[in-house]
């Protein structure tokens, strides 16, 4: 059963259908067959190609490079170095050409030996073609007899595949599943796209059909859509996106409250673009409103009964790459359109806002200074403001709540500067004793907290400091405005 699935989810992820079909002609096994194996196995070998030019772009190591020097100055702040790795090479292993060609053409020949061929149609209907998939096909690729449990389990399933004509150049197979046909899976084949739709719904239904007590470990509420599409382009142009065309909403029992989840539509939630002949790829991420509630499991009496809280108002970023690029920009970077935050009961114990008073979104440019150091630079500001109101947790003996996070609001600014604020990472100088830090090329950088503020004027650096006896808890007594050498 689990190889059979697999070859059904391989299907849906890289289909692509080219042939146009009358509307009220029920589409034939042929037909059907070409579209499914032979645009799929285009598909998979042309989705991997372009990965592979996207892996081999120059201008994707310059960014590496430029993040690991750029990385290199915080020595002297206590922050995170920033990470680098080696995703492209790991990229362009996972999509060998060889293997990526020999798995297309399993995948060609099992659809078309095994899967759409006149032996399995069961009826038409109007204007589809309904094909009974036996679990004596599915279980085996035909070079071994197939598992007895899977042919059962398949068998028992009742698995059907429903084509049906859309009129020129389109077409539509659905999964039914059990004796009441549930419809959880949709693919839709566009004349340069493929669409596979997962209705949550739909899901839920057949699994009750297939089985009760699996089908009882589900959550209560099971609602939304979701879509995986892989657009073509041209040869070497493909585009593959993920979007919730629908809400998604979950809720499941727990002991003596509810686990809740959602997020809102978003139409693409994320896309990856691949142009070999422009020696381009683009990444764009849009996630919307989400929230997570789950129930609070500690032992204090007064919070006992209350749920937690976690409320997204939204990521967004796009980046794009093309060869021999030197400047990159993350364009759209955002938290959404609202307030994001963290509450249990009715206590909000962490906001988030970012540039609220300047369009809740920025543009980032990494690019090179006069001096061919890394350069980073927002338009129009970068605004972070953060409050937390951590003492609603003081009443559960377990928890240790710092005081500075009992009732506090910090704020980190970036902004003002001739073309924007910018900044780079000021290496350490041995001979100086100065140990890196963050200067600020032009504008100014605000951080504060409480009454506390740390201000570095353009031209100086964010550098460590030793906290003053009785300082230690606040996060600005790490850091002072000093000079960069």
């Amino acid at each position: 059963m689990q190889n059979a699935r697999s070859w059904l989810a391989a299907v849906a992820a890289v289909a692509l259908v080219t042939t146009g079909c009358d509307p009220d002609e029920a589409p034939d096994a042929k037909k059907v067959a070409d579209i499914a194996a032979g645009r799929s196995a285009e598909a998979m070998r042309g989705v991997s190609k372009s990965m592979r030019t996207a892996s081999g772009l120059s201008s994707l190591n310059g960014l590496g490079e430029a993040m690991a020097r750029f990385g290199a100055g915080f020595e002297g702040v206590p922050m995170p170095v920033l990470p680098t790795g080696e995703d492209g090479a790991a990229l362009a292993d996972m999509f060998d050409a060889d293997d990526t060609d020999a798995q297309a053409g399993e995948l060609e020949r099992f659809l078309r030996e095994r899967v759409f061929t006149e032996a399995n149609i069961e009826s038409t209907e109007g204007g589809a073609t309904v094909f009974r998939l036996k679990g004596e096909q599915l279980c085996t690729d035909g070079r071994e007899p197939a598992d007895a449990d899977c042919v059962r389990a398949v068998d028992e399933a009742q698995l059907r595949i429903r084509a049906t004509s859309e009129g020129d150049d389109t077409l539509e197979l659905e999964l039914l599943i059990g004796a009441n046909r549930a419809e959880p899976l949709a693919l839709r084949f566009l004349p340069k796209d493929v669409a596979l739709v997962v209705d949550l719904g739909g899901l839920k239904s057949a699994v009750a059909g297939l089985d009760a007590e699996v089908a009882g470990a589900l959550p209560a509420v099971m609602v939304g859509q979701v879509e995986l599409k892989v657009t073509k382009e041209s040869e070497a142009h493909w585009i593959v996106s993920g979007s919730i065309l629908d809400a998604l909403r979950l809720e499941l029992a727990m002991e003596g409250s509810t686990f809740a989840f959602s997020s809102a539509r978003a139409a693409p939630l994320v896309a990856f673009e691949v142009d070999g002949d422009a020696k381009r790829a683009r990444f764009e991420l849009d996630l919307n409103t989400t929230e997570v509630r789950v129930p609070y499991v500690g032992l204090a009496p007064a919070l006992q009964g209350k749920d937690w809280t976690v409320s997204l108002s939204g990521v967004s970023y796009a980046v794009e790459a093309t060869e021999n690029q030197t400047d990159f920009v993350m364009e759209n970077l955002g938290l959404g359109d609202a307030t994001s935050h963290v509450k249990l009961g009715n206590d909000t114990l962490f906001s988030l806002d970012l540039n609220e008073q300047s369009g809740r979104h920025f543009d980032l440019t990494l690019t090179r200074g006069a001096d061919g150091a890394p350069l980073l630079k927002v338009q129009p500001e970068f605004d972070l403001v953060t409050h937390f109101y951590l003492a609603p947790l003081m009443a559960d003996a377990a928890s240790e709540i710092p005081a500075a996070y009992a009732d506090a609001t910090y704020r980190l600014r970036l902004s003002g500067g001739a073309g924007g604020p910018s900044l780079r990472a000021a290496p350490a100088n041995a001979s100086t004793g100065f140990k890196g830090g963050l200067q600020v090329v032009t504008g100014e950088l605000l951080l504060s907290a409480h009454d506390t503020q740390v201000t570095v004027a353009q031209g100086q650096c964010l550098v460590g400091a030793e906290p003053a006896t009785g300082e230690e808890g606040s996060l600005l007594a790490y850091l002072r405005q000093g000079s960069c050498e």
